[in-house]
């Protein structure tokens, strides 16, 4: 697996900024060589980008999404299949052999499970080199811990993507939770996949609402049933 633990948080990036050049891609033009490619917004999965206005989350913003393991699995595999270059810090919970199951690209991850104690500094050095950062916050961050990272952020064409922990200012706000499982019938089966629904809402985002099925696709009408999340006490 081919997913690289920091050591080195600046050596680690200028190692990515390089091959994505090998690559032919993800790297902005050097200012004064004519006119970059605007990318306003960052690409992801299906259910995501038609639920917003401007087509994906942010560059150069914090996006709050709540904490919700198969839509954070979902969106590194569709930023990294797209070619983006990410970074995963402060959530060593994060099932990466899910990510790679769903069609996500390991070569183009980093992963720094635990930042501290220079988080302020990791997130300052990833924003300006990498497409999305996935943080997941031991604790609520506070106005002075943001400013400085918001204001590095605000410079690049990097998505900040924030969860378990509110950021003091969010562009975009994703609240998203499992409402189901695909793929057990009646006392049998195994699940294929998971239903998803939430609302997305924000500055220049109106309120909207979304619901997909993410993991394993369904492969015959009795595996796309869909079976809600209702715990009950046996009788």
């Amino acid at each position: 697996m081919a997913v690289r633990h920091l050591q080195s948080v600046d050596h680690t990036i200028d190692s990515l900024r390089a091959k994505m050049e090998r690559i032919g891609g993800g790297v902005p033009a050097p200012r004064g060589e004519g006119k970059p490619r605007r990318m306003p917004v960052l690409p992801g999965p299906e259910w995501l980008t038609a639920a917003l206005d401007s087509g994906g989350m942010p560059r150069g913003a914090v996006t709050m999404m709540a904490d919700c393991p198969a839509a954070h699995v979902d969106v590194l595999a569709a930023t990294t299949k797209a070619g983006s270059c990410v970074a995963v810090v402060g959530y060593p919970r994060l099932a990466l052999a899910a990510v790679e199951v769903a069609g996500g690209d390991l070569e183009r991850m980093v992963v720094i499970p635990d930042p501290a104690p220079h988080a302020m500094a990791v997130l300052n050095t990833l924003v300006e080199g990498l497409d999305m950062v996935l943080f997941s916050p031991a604790q609520p961050i506070t106005p002075t811990f943001a400013r400085p990272v918001e204001s590095r952020l605000h410079k690049s064409r990097c998505a900040l993507v924030v969860t378990g922990h509110s950021w003091p200012r969010a562009r975009l706000n994703i609240d998203v939770s499992v409402t189901g499982v695909v793929g057990l019938g009646r006392g049998s089966g195994r699940i294929r996949g998971v239903e998803i629904a939430g609302k997305a809402w924000g500055k220049a985002q109106p309120p909207s609402v979304f619901q997909t099925v993410v993991g394993e696709r369904p492969s015959s009408r009795s595996d796309a049933t869909v079976v809600p999340l209702r715990w009950e006490a046996a009788q």
